[in-house]
């Protein structure tokens, strides 16, 4: 009786059950990095006990239940069982340091691998023109005799070589102002001298960087390492066996390798944060060039800050319009004259006329982006950096692929304090 006056209506009275507020439930769970210590890197191992971190040893089952042998066998117990290592996750800022830390440098291999080697008697003029051919930025270089791996041979040589000839030609009168020729380029002896004399032109002004390499068995961690502290974008990974390059790391290639294993990991808190508090790549003092800077000018900019990419603003407003990076310059290859006096947006539209050649384009985020959302954008666009923009598209920051890994691998270990190897068990 009392349930037909309380729902006249003839409508299903709602469960208030569902109104109540839900109960706030707390797992104190911890995630384990499970590996074999014997196919784990060992500088990686030795870097993971300097952060103070915990490696225990448990034995588990070898077969799975469908693959175990029969049972009417006799097996012996180690064969049944197997040693494995674990490391518990404490703090959740270290788990991508963690992952790095266990993984070696040839998991982080792409499939499809290109790579150039230029024996050092080649001319400098036929191994630029095999770089761009190829749309590579870096090639490795070998001893003409032993075929040994001794350096590399990237853009920025190319750079060098380009402005050291404009800039000779702009100290004799007769040739200031006037394009370099392809005819003048051939009669420079610059052109055609051997990569060993080049290399030695750079030895003997101090301007020659060491060989940096990395092993295959090495961890991923120590080549964020190298790749941060010799300021450097590209990284031959070696075959400690063999001599040969595998193939060539990237602070790209590393995001990627992150970004493959983010669902299995947990997920820092830092992530859902806001770039410009995290205080992640340039926000003061940011390197530009409006569209009538000479081009000369801005290649100076890219060399003497050893970065990579220039914005290009619009003069008045600093509306990011356009960006100019070292890849660019290969375009000069193509064109029938090299004229660096010329402005860096006729560069560009004289580059855009030729086929073949791939650059990077533009790629924007507003300044108030996550970190995860920004990762996101540095995966889908593929590019090396990434310009913060407010809703007019005024330039307020600028964040590159070495800022990311600098910050998602090496930052988390250099707050904790380190253990010294002296007193480790």
């Amino acid at each position: 009786m009392n349930h037909q006056q309380n729902n006249e209506s003839g409508k299903l009275r709602r469960n208030k059950a569902t109104t109540f507020e839900e109960t706030k439930a707390f797992f104190d769970l911890q995630h384990h990095f499970v590996f074999c210590k014997q196919k784990a890197p060992v500088d990686g191992i030795a870097s993971i006990k300097r952060d103070g971190a915990t490696i225990s040893e448990h034995s588990v089952v070898k077969y799975a239940n469908d693959e175990r042998p029969d049972e009417n066998e006799e097996q012996k117990l180690e064969d049944i069982f197997k040693t494995v290592s674990r490391i518990g996750v404490k703090e959740p800022n270290m788990v991508y340091t963690h992952l790095l830390q266990l993984s070696q440098c040839y998991e982080a291999m792409a499939r499809n691998n290109k790579l150039i080697v230029f024996t050092n008697d080649i001319s400098v003029r036929k191994a630029f023109n095999g770089l761009v051919y190829n749309c590579m930025r870096t090639g490795l270089v070998a001893n003409a005799k032993t075929l040994e791996i001794t350096g590399v041979l990237s853009v920025t040589d190319f750079i060098m070589i380009l402005m050291m000839l404009w800039k000779f030609r702009e100290n004799l009168d007769d040739l200031k102002g006037t394009p370099l020729s392809h005819e003048d380029f051939r009669r420079m002896d610059i052109a055609y001298m051997p990569i060993s004399k080049w290399k030695e032109c750079l030895e003997s002004k101090g301007q020659l960087r060491p060989f940096i390499k990395i092993g295959l068995k090495e961890s991923l961690y120590r080549a964020v390492e190298l790749l941060n502290k010799h300021r450097i974008h590209r990284l031959p990974v070696m075959d400690e066996e063999s001599g040969d390059c595998a193939y060539i790391l990237t602070h790209r290639r590393i995001l990627h390798y992150i970004w493959k294993h983010c669902a299995l990991l947990p997920k820092p808190a830092f992530l859902n944060e806001r770039t410009m508090d995290l205080g992640i790549g340039s926000w003061q003092n940011l390197l530009f060039a409006n569209e009538d800077t000479p081009l000369i000018d801005v290649l100076d900019m890219l060399i003497d800050n050893r970065i990579s990419g220039m914005p290009i603003v619009e003069k008045g407003t600093n509306r990011v319009v356009e960006v100019y990076t070292r890849f660019d310059a290969a375009a000069a290859a193509f064109s029938d004259n090299i004229d660096l006096s010329v402005s860096v947006t006729q560069a560009i539209q004289e580059k855009d006329k030729h086929q073949g050649i791939r650059r990077d384009g533009v790629v924007t985020a507003h300044f108030n982006i996550t970190l995860w959302n920004l990762i996101q954008i540095f995966i889908d666009k593929n590019v090396h950096r990434i310009f913060l923009v407010d809703e007019f598209l005024v330039l307020k920051g600028i964040i590159s692929l070495s800022d990311i890994t600098e910050f998602l691998i090496l930052r988390p270990a250099r707050q904790k304090p380190t253990i010294p190897e002296e007193i480790e068990e």
